[in-house]
């Protein structure tokens, strides 16, 4: 059984391109190469502040541990 985490941030408007560039740079690249599965991320259409991914993990004792 897979489980799955939701995160969403709210980042400043004028600023979204700069934390999508970051997190798609930095923190995804990070995260991966720790063993964290990255099912995919997104901003918000309608929100111009809304950015979020989603991570999947083989058991809770998985995402306890990464």
């Amino acid at each position: 059984m897979a489980f799955f985490e939701l995160r969403q941030y709210r980042c400043f408007p004028d600023r979204r391109d700069e934390w999508v560039r970051f997190m798609e740079e930095e923190i995804i690249p990070y995260q991966t190469s720790k063993g964290m599965v990255v099912v995919g991320s997104w901003f918000g259409e309608q929100e111009d502040d809304l950015y979020v991914w989603v991570l999947r993990y083989d058991s809770d004792e998985q995402r306890a541990a990464l």
